[in-house]
């Protein structure tokens, strides 16, 4: 009993000389709570949808006020433009060539849905519902299902619309067109950006402890004391870590074809877009690693960077929850994130089809490399 003491004396007294090792244990749970709660305490909100309104007609209904003319078509765009999950841009003077130009729209992405009401809605509506004849009318929606948790939100809304409109959906149905392929599981939405996620986290692993291990033999203080310049002794480590981190995206990759089934719609430049950007995720995943490595000097210290670095790139990336589901206000550190523009891109290209290599989501990667590159080099210095 007494040893047991003696080492746990030791270990508190480890623990207490080291200021940076308990600074990092009350901030590390701090930063996870607040990320996991505001992760998955939102709801998807404000998804832009696209409404073509080709009713032109009315009818008139007596209320307790007296007589009124109404739209039915015009109600419901308004009842979805004032929910808070869809904000709905509707296109004025409309032809049923919009509908097409619409549905392109959904499939650039600027948009995650497009809904059209047909000629003579309001007049046909209420016909069918007096004849109480069986016929139904519909409403025609055009849905990105690359997000099944969004495309699920648009058409429940628009399910609610019609329940809360009419008081029930008799003579009315909605007639959903999937823009992918519409028996994507959410597993097959998710792999695409667990890809970039793992390759990320690995490389960043591996980055953070070979550092600290170089620099705990003495092998990194004797290079920063060479006449070489620091950043090419980071580049000297990144090189070789790339490699692991292709040879790593090799085998997930093949796994996720494989194994989970997730199509990868493209040829070769789909292929190439991929590993591409793999590339980048890993090298993102590194130079995050030299940084923190500089602000640690014990594997002990670098362990608590880790949940940290997990839960926030997790959650705020738009991997296991959407960015529409995010308080305003931590939008803007999602889009610094670089696993927030890795995922969208390798669900473009692998759910999407767009087997691109450039794409404005590939800048912002390249920049968080160079900027965390340059301020490993800044902040590297020999051990005292």
């Amino acid at each position: 009993m007494r040893m047991t003491w003696l080492v746990a004396k030791r270990v508190s007294k480890f623990i207490l000389r080291d200021p940076r090792l308990i600074a990092l244990m009350l901030i590390v749970p701090i930063v996870m709570s607040l990320v996991i709660g505001y992760g998955f305490s939102g709801e998807i909100k404000n998804i832009d949808v696209l409404a073509i309104n080709l009713d032109e007609s009315t009818i008139e209904v007596t209320t307790p006020l007296g007589n009124k003319t109404i739209s039915v078509s015009n109600t419901m765009i308004d009842y979805l433009d004032e929910s808070d999950e869809v904000d709905i841009t509707p296109i004025e003077e409309t032809t049923i060539l919009d509908w097409n130009a619409s549905k392109q729209s959904v499939l650039d992405g600027e948009f995650y849905g497009a809904i059209m009401f047909p000629v003579n809605f309001t007049v046909d509506l209420f016909s069918i519902l007096e004849s109480s004849s069986g016929i139904e009318i519909t409403i025609d929606a055009f849905i990105d299902n690359s997000n099944p948790q969004i495309g699920g939100a648009i058409l429940k809304i628009l399910s609610e619309s019609l329940e809360n409109i009419m008081g029930g959906s008799i003579g009315l149905s909605i007639n959903a067109e999937f823009a992918f392929d519409e028996g994507l599981t959410q597993l097959q939405y998710m792999m695409p950006s667990i890809l970039p996620f793992a390759v990320f986290f690995m490389s960043f692993i591996l980055s953070i402890i070979s550092l600290i291990s170089e620099r705990k033999a003495g092998t990194l203080d004797l290079l920063l004391l060479s006449p070489y310049r620091k950043v090419n002794i980071m580049l000297g480590y990144l090189i070789p870590l790339s490699v692991v981190s292709v040879i790593q995206a090799s085998i997930l990759l093949i796994l996720t074809i494989f194994a989970f089934n997730v199509p990868v719609i493209g040829g070769a430049g789909a292929y190439f877009a991929i590993y591409f950007m793999l590339l980048l995720m890993g090298m993102c995943g590194m130079v995050l690693g030299f940084l923190l490595s500089t602000f640690a000097k014990t594997e002990l210290q670098a362990i608590q960077f880790i949940p940290m670095v997990t839960f926030t790139m997790l959650l705020l990336s738009g991997i296991l929850v959407p960015l529409e589901t995010l308080p305003n206000w931590l939008l803007p550190i999602s889009y610094i994130l670089p696993l927030t523009h890795g995922a969208e891109y390798l669900r473009t290209v692998m759910i999407e089809g767009t087997g691109f290599l450039w794409h404005w989501q590939i800048a912002p990667v390249i920049g968080f490399i160079v900027l965390l590159l340059l301020l490993s080099s800044l902040t590297l210095r020999e051990s005292k």
